[in-house]
């Protein structure tokens, strides 16, 4: 054989070598590219802050690690879970056996465990809602916030994702749905 024939015969076995299928998916797919997340930047999407509810639109949800003193409602007629950002917005209402109330409307992110304030409420002042001028995302932990962990992952968010509106309403209603990753599956035997 010709030097050139078999040195471009070696090139071409190479290539094939190189190029064959390094784990199953590869050979089932044909996918041999290196995989490459296909990460959008996360971008906001603005919302409108709902008017302050009414006293009697709150529903209590059962928050252990607030004070005794004090309860949490949430108001579930504003309560949205965007499909653009995956953001869960709600008013949060805590208020305390000895007459304080402190409503927030807020936004949660399952995904990063942050939540920003975007509005404040109070029926006894006027205007009754005040926006924040430059709502900042911050990260759910430390004992001030202790209360909003405990919304995010009993009631908000399964993992990093945010739940269904029916599952936010069972759980705020004590029924918790578990998660099941064969529920979609049927049995075709």
């Amino acid at each position: 054989m010709k030097p050139v024939v078999l040195l471009a015969l070696l090139f071409f076995v190479a290539g094939v070598l190189h190029s064959a299928p390094t784990d199953r998916y590869e050979e089932l797919t044909g996918d041999q590219d290196d995989f490459e997340a296909n990460v959008k930047e996360w971008k906001e999407s603005r919302s409108e802050i709902p008017a302050l509810p009414d006293d009697d639109a709150w529903t209590q949800v059962q928050i252990d690690s607030l004070p005794k003193n004090q309860r949490a409602f949430l108001d579930m007629s504003t309560l949205s879970i965007s499909d653009k950002d995956y953001v869960v917005r709600y008013w949060l209402l805590v208020r305390s056996t000895a007459g304080g109330y402190t409503a927030t409307f807020e936004g949660l992110r399952c995904g990063t465990g942050e939540y920003v304030v975007y509005a404040y409420g109070n029926p006894r002042r006027k205007p009754a809602v005040r926006e924040v001028r430059k709502p900042k995302w911050k990260g759910i932990g430390g004992v001030r916030s202790a209360y909003r962990k405990e919304l995010a992952e009993d009631v908000f968010c399964t993992g990093g994702v945010p739940r269904q509106r029916y599952q936010i309403e069972q759980a705020v209603q004590g029924r918790f749905e578990q998660l099941n990753p064969f529920d979609n599956w049927t049995n075709d035997d």
